[in-house]
């Protein structure tokens, strides 16, 4: 009984820490499973999200509170080794070079090893991407934003700094939905 209770008192600290970092997470839902209008953010809500600066493939840095409580910001982590990401990955760059100006911020994160990082840049440049590629190796925004480590695994948060959508995986079609439901979000 007391492995129970001890395994139960880990269980408890994980899902109040998950709660304090989103106030909606719901893998399969879409993005507007979380009405903004009911539950509004405060800049307080906005400062509890878990913050990290990584560095970029063109060698300037990425660092997520820089963004939340402004903008749109869509987190996409992925790896070189992963097809469903390099076929997913151009859709969300043609999203972020038309919505880039309305407040949009996509940033892909590569989740390399140090034994495949250096595939990284000569990746997202065969696939031609103009969005911030920020670099993962040390896990920082995996540990804080994708403890499965699922590739890809999208990220929406909104203007008021709140997880509002999170998608493990790529279909086509998902795109759609996706440019539909941050098109949304940037009316708001």
């Amino acid at each position: 009984m007391i492995g129970n209770a001890s395994h139960m008192r880990r269980l408890m600290m994980a899902l109040l820490l998950t709660a304090a970092c989103a106030q909606s997470q719901k893998a399969s839902e879409p993005a507007k499973t979380t009405d903004s209008k009911s539950s509004p953010a405060t800049k307080s809500t906005a400062a509890k999200l878990p913050d990290f600066t990584l560095e970029t493939i063109d060698g300037s840095q990425f660092t997520l509170s820089d963004h939340v409580g402004r903008d749109v910001i869509v987190m996409s982590f992925w790896a070189t080794w992963c097809g469903p990401c390099k076929v997913e990955l151009p859709h969300l760059d043609a999203l972020y070079n038309e919505e880039k100006e309305n407040g949009l911020v996509i940033v892909a994160l590569a989740m390399d090893e140090p034994t495949t990082v250096a595939e990284v840049a000569p990746t997202a440049q065969r696939l031609g991407l103009t969005m911030p590629v920020a670099l993962d190796t040390n896990q920082r925004a995996v540990a804080l934003y994708n403890r499965s480590r699922s590739a890809p695994m999208t990220v929406v948060i909104d203007k008021q700094g709140r997880i509002v959508h999170q998608a493990a995986g790529y279909n086509p079609g998902d795109e759609v939905k996706l440019a539909q439901a941050v098109r949304t979000l940037l009316a708001q």
